[in-house]
């Protein structure tokens, strides 16, 4: 089958530009059939030019010089896949002035400066598409932009790092703690060495921001967002959060309410029945909820070479299309929006202390719920030595100020030891 040739020039040569190149040669057949087009990388960029990546390069030159795809007119797209804000940002801005349309994997880049590209593309006729930055090769921003786009987003809810995922999907089934799965973790190379992007949420932040770009139309700062991450998560806290029949995961929830959004990344309690609950492993999920469409779930590996370059690939094809082809395509707004505090956000809490093992100790802790207006909606209480007792317990859905207020008078009362872990529940 005659296809049209369109040719790109790709950036960043590593584990996912790799990918890219040996998968797009591999099913060039497939691409052709399927699109009519077969898109061409015809030079690559990248710091180290000397390092063997076991991959044909099908005729692509392979430089160090970022002008000799940025100034060559008959390449059309650019892949920036060297991740960061810095030399990526410029790169990807350069090329959208010039009018070259841009696929990208990075999720930083776009939750950091989404609304900044969008204009400069807007403004030169160019696209950006970046379909790889969350969750790898799972499609979830084109179906929101074409085929969900008649239904009103109602919430997301997303398992989007495969690292944190790996370690609580681990700590549940084997009960090791939270540092011995990290290092197996590192062991394996889900984790990096400083694994704090991961398992402190910030990763899993950048996602939250651009699916609240996508799924609302609205634009948040992934500065601003509330994100706690799971060090603090111990085998204790599985172990009671099994027992009331919950598992443990770490979500971006967001949900908008028309006067504001609410976009978060935190540990949360989830029923065992739901369906993000039976997510383990490295693999990443997002639920969400439209109107008309109802609930949708999308799973699948959420990083490394294979899934990700699917995904480069995919808005490749695209624009290849496009370009050889015009026609109405997708896009994605960035519209600033409000915020909505974490203190003004309603959720469930699991709450696990250490107290006095006596008479009237949780009639103090009453005392200082009701005069907040949270309510408790199940305890389990277990004795420990030294007259010291454990009580775990679930609340109803509370506002989150009135439960932190809670938090502090309780934990000035003489018979609390500790308050060891507060966590979100999700109902």
């Amino acid at each position: 089958m005659q296809a049209d040739i369109v040719k790109a020039g790709l950036f960043g040569f590593g584990t996912i530009g790799t990918g890219v190149v040996a998968n797009l040669q591999r099913n060039a057949d497939v691409i052709k059939e399927k699109s009519g087009v077969l898109p061409v990388i015809t030079k690559i960029v990248d710091i180290d030019t000397e390092r063997d990546r076991g991959v044909d390069l099908g005729g692509a030159t392979l430089g160090k010089d970022k002008k000799a795809i940025l100034d060559d007119e008959s390449i059309k797209v650019v892949i920036e896949l060297i991740g960061g804000v810095g030399v990526a940002r410029d790169i990807v801005t350069s090329a959208l002035k010039k009018g070259k349309h841009v696929v990208t994997a990075n999720k930083e880049l776009i939750a950091k400066h989404g609304p900044e590209l969008e204009a400069v593309a807007n403004e030169s006729g160019a696209r950006i598409l970046f379909e790889a930055s969350v969750g790898g090769g799972i499609p979830i921003i084109t179906p929101l932009l074409t085929c969900l786009r008649a239904n009103r987003v109602k919430r997301v809810l997303g398992i989007v790092n495969g690292t944190t995922n790996f370690i609580l999907s681990e700590m549940e089934s084997s009960g090791a703690s939270f540092s011995d799965i990290l290092k197996e973790a590192q062991a394996r190379g889900y984790a990096e060495a400083d694994p704090t992007n991961d398992v402190e949420g910030f990763d899993a932040g950048y996602k939250a921001t651009i699916l609240s770009s996508v799924a609302f139309g609205k634009h948040v700062d992934p500065a601003s967002i509330f994100k706690q991450g799971i060090t603090s998560i111990s085998r204790e806290e599985m172990q009671f959060a099994s027992e009331l029949g919950y598992t443990i995961k770490l979500l971006a929830v967001l949900e908008d309410s028309g006067d504001g959004i609410d976009v978060r990344v935190h540990p949360t309690l989830l029923k065992k029945d739901h369906p993000l609950a039976s997510i383990h492993g490295v693999l990443n999920a997002i639920h969400l909820e439209g109107d008309p469409i109802g609930p949708l779930m999308f799973v699948g590996e959420g990083a490394g070479p294979n899934a990700t370059s699917s995904a480069v690939l995919g808005d490749l094809i695209a624009l290849s299309c496009e370009i050889a082809k015009p026609g109405a395509a997708p896009v994605a707004a960035f519209k600033p929006a409000m915020l909505s505090p974490i203190g003004n956000v309603e959720n469930s809490f699991y709450i696990r202390m250490q107290v006095e093992d006596r008479a009237g100790v949780l009639s103090d802790i009453s005392h200082c719920l009701v005069d907040l207006n949270v309510s408790i909606a199940s305890l389990v209480q277990k004795a420990l030595k030294n007259n010291k007792a454990e009580i775990v317990w679930l609340t109803h859905k509370t506002n989150e100020g009135n439960m932190a207020a809670a938090l502090e008078k309780i934990k000035n009362l003489g018979c609390v030891f500790e308050i060891t872990s507060v966590l979100r529940v999700l109902e």
